[in-house]
C-alpha cells in the first residue's frame, strides 16, 4: 500500500490575524523582509520608509535610561522606539540620517536607526562634543563649540567598518574667538567645508584640509546678520544643495527661512517651500519633497515630543 506524501506546510496561506501576531512579535527593522516574503504577508506589514528617507523629528527622555521618540508626519503621530537604551543622562549630539549619537561624558553611542544595533564609538579625552558631524561616507568630526575654546576631532571608518580613534585638531590661539554656536543646531556640511550657525546669522567655517595644520573654525566677515529679529534658529542644506536657515520668533511665530546667496554672501528670505515639507525644532532639521499632499509648503516645528 502506498503511505500519503507528506504536503509542505503552505505558510503563503497562514490567516491574516494570525500574521499580524507574528509581526507584532518582530522589531520595525524586520517588518520589511517580512512583508517581502510575498503579497499576502505584505498585506498584514504597515506602509514602512527607510529611516533616511523618511522625514522624522527625534527626541529623547531620561526615565532612568533613554526612550527614543520620533514624529512621523505621515501619519501625523508620535511614536517611541520600544528599545530603551542604557545611557542616562546622554544627550543627541547628531541625529543625521540613519545615525543617531548621543555623548555622555568621554562616552559616545553610536544607534543604527535601520538596523537598531547600538554600539560605542572611540572614547573621548577632551570633555565631550556637542556635535558629531558624518560626511555620509568614512569620515565623522566631533566638534565642541557652545562653552570655552572650540575643538574638532576626526575619526575615520577603516576597512572592516570600525571606526579608528579620534585625531585631534591642535588647539586654537589662546587669544582666538570664542564660539557660541546654536545649541540645537548640528553644524552643516556644504561645499566640502563644516558650517556652525552663530547669534543672529553669523557664521564660522571648519576646512578640514587644514585638519593637521592648527585646523580650526573661522568666523566669516560676512554675513553679519539676519536682518530680522528672531528667538531661535536651525541651519541647513536643503534637498536642492543650498545653505539655508529657519528663523523662529517669539513663542514660535513668526516663522522666517532664508537661504545664503553665496555670491553676496548675504541671507535672503524665502517666500515659499515650492511643495515641500520643512522638519526642524531638533538636531533633524530636514527639507523634503513630499508626496503627503496636506504636509506640501508646511513647517513642522518639535518643542517637545
Amino acid at each position: 500500500m502506498k503511505e500519503p506524501t507528506m504536503m509542505a506546510p503552505d505558510w503563503s496561506s497562514l490567516p491574516k490575524d494570525l500574521l499580524r501576531l507574528v509581526l507584532e512579535l518582530l522589531p520595525w527593522s524586520s517588518h520589511p523582509s517580512f512583508g517581502a516574503a510575498c503579497r499576502h504577508w505584505r498585506s498584514v506589514v504597515t506602509l514602512f520608509f527607510p529611516a533616511w528617507l523618511t522625514p522624522l523629528l527625534l527626541s529623547a527622555a531620561d526615565v532612568g535610561s533613554t526612550n527614543l521618540r520620533f514624529y512621523s508626519p505621515y501619519y501625523h503621530k508620535n511614536f517611541e522606539v520600544s528599545t530603551t537604551l542604557e545611557a542616562p543622562s546622554a544627550k543627541f549630539c547628531c541625529a543625521t540620517g540613519r545615525h543617531l549619537t548621543l555623548c555622555q561624558v568621554s562616552r559616545i553611542l553610536e544607534a543604527d536607526l535601520v538596523t537598531g544595533d547600538v554600539h560605542e564609538l572611540p572614547p573621548i579625552w577632551y570633555a565631550w562634543f556637542h556635535f558629531v558631524v558624518y560626511d555620509g561616507a568614512d569620515r565623522m568630526f566631533g566638534v565642541h563649540t557652545i562653552a570655552g575654546p572650540p575643538r574638532t576631532a576626526l575619526a575615520i571608518r577603516d576597512d572592516d567598518g570600525e571606526w579608528d580613534d579620534w585625531d585631534y585638531a591642535a588647539p586654537p590661539a589662546y587669544d582666538a574667538k570664542r564660539l557660541e554656536s546654536s545649541p540645537n543646531t548640528n553644524p552643516v556640511f556644504h561645499g566640502g567645508l563644516l558650517y556652525v550657525l552663530l547669534d543672529d546669522g553669523k557664521l564660522a567655517v571648519y576646512d578640514e584640509s587644514r585638519h593637521g595644520d592648527n585646523g580650526h573654525f573661522e568666523i566669516l566677515d560676512k554675513p553679519e546678520s539676519y536682518g530680522l529679529q528672531c528667538e531661535d534658529r536651525y541651519l541647513f542644506e536643503s534637498d536642492d544643495g543650498e545653505l539655508m536657515s529657519v528663523l523662529f520668533g517669539r513663542r514660535g511665530t513668526p516663522v522666517h527661512i532664508v537661504k545664503l546667496n553665496e555670491q553676496e554672501m548675504e541671507w535672503e528670505k524665502v517666500e515659499t517651500l515650492g511643495g515641500r515639507a520643512l522638519l526642524t525644532g531638533t538636531l533633524t532639521t530636514l527639507m523634503r519633497k513630499s508626496k503627503v499632499k496636506w504636509t506640501r509648503n508646511k513647517v513642522f516645528f518639535a518643542e517637545a515630543l
